[in-house]
């Protein structure tokens, strides 16, 4: 049971902590900051604070220094992933409001479960298939076709989603390769060295208020990824009944967008999330009970 409780708190402090960075991110996509600005910076002290807890713990040679050169193309291969998907996500946050834009990222744990039928092996029943189909329906219901909300960017979300998931089913199958503080740490450097390139041929002198929301935005991410990471490890056969409470961050982010940005969440909205949170639920829980 203490198990358990320690990995829903986890799973509490990482949809909170991804919440807070999509808000700050939001809002800086929204001014005219760059996003080689924003994530040169922020990346930074996600990697300063990483490097910075592993010293504390005494796990930097264990955790960095991998044991054979092979083991480095995975690990190095997602972190040239994360360029991409960090950037859809700064524009994405532009253009979409961030409640929709949570619940595309929400369809992750639905990819992940069909990509772990053909990358993990892992058998389906019948009710988490019928649970993933009726989860996508409830995307549908949110974005209803022919809303002016439905743009690229929709799309991009959902590649985001898909992507990750297959990134997260590779890592699980090749956990041996590293640990998940190296994973994190090599998925933050290839994008924190590109953003440097873009800064210095772009140079800025953010303000004291630009710094603290840049180190804020930074220290919020690798929160959310160390405590997810924390989660998942601790839980082992609990992982199930855990993976439910990820569908959270779909609640901070409702309640940011209505404080932050005036958004309104319209009752077909509520609908999809409501079948989102529901299908998903079903869907984790049944994961592995074939």
């Amino acid at each position: 049971m203490k198990i358990l409780l320690t990995g829903i708190l986890l799973i509490f402090i990482n949809t909170l902590s991804g919440s807070s960075f999509d808000v700050i991110t939001k809002y800086l996509s929204l001014n005219d900051y760059k996003w080689y600005h924003y994530y040169s910076i922020g990346g930074t002290i996600s990697i300063l604070f990483l490097l910075l807890y592993l010293f504390i713990i005494k796990g930097i040679k264990q955790n960095i220094i991998l044991e054979k050169k092979e083991y480095y193309i995975l690990p190095l291969a997602r972190g040239i992933h994360f360029i991409i998907i960090i950037v859809i996500i700064f524009y994405s946050l532009k253009h979409i409001p961030i409640n929709i834009f949570t619940m595309l990222l929400a369809t992750t744990p639905f990819f992940l479960i069909i990509f772990a039928k053909f990358i993990l092996k892992e058998k389906l029943n019948l009710i988490s298939w019928i649970a993933i189909i009726i989860g996508f329906l409830g995307v549908i219901i949110v974005l209803k076709p022919g809303n002016s909300v439905i743009n690229i960017y929709v799309f991009l979300m959902l590649f985001v989603a898909a992507s990750n998931a297959i990134s997260f089913s590779l890592v699980s199958k090749y956990s041996h390769i590293a640990s998940s503080y190296g994973y994190t740490f090599y998925s933050y450097l290839p994008f924190t060295i590109f953003m440097y390139i873009l800064f210095i041929y772009d140079p800025i002198v953010p303000s004291l208020n630009e710094m603290i929301l840049f180190s804020a935005a930074g220290f919020f991410l690798v929160i959310a990824a160390w405590s997810f990471t924390a989660a998942f490890h601790i839980a082992g056969k609990y992982s199930s009944i855990i993976s439910p409470f990820l569908f959270l961050q779909i609640i901070w982010a409702s309640i940011y967008g209505i404080i932050f940005f005036n958004e309104n969440i319209s009752i077909s909205t509520f609908l999809g999330c409501f079948i989102i949170i529901t299908s998903g639920t079903i869907a984790l829980y049944n994961r592995n009970k074939c």
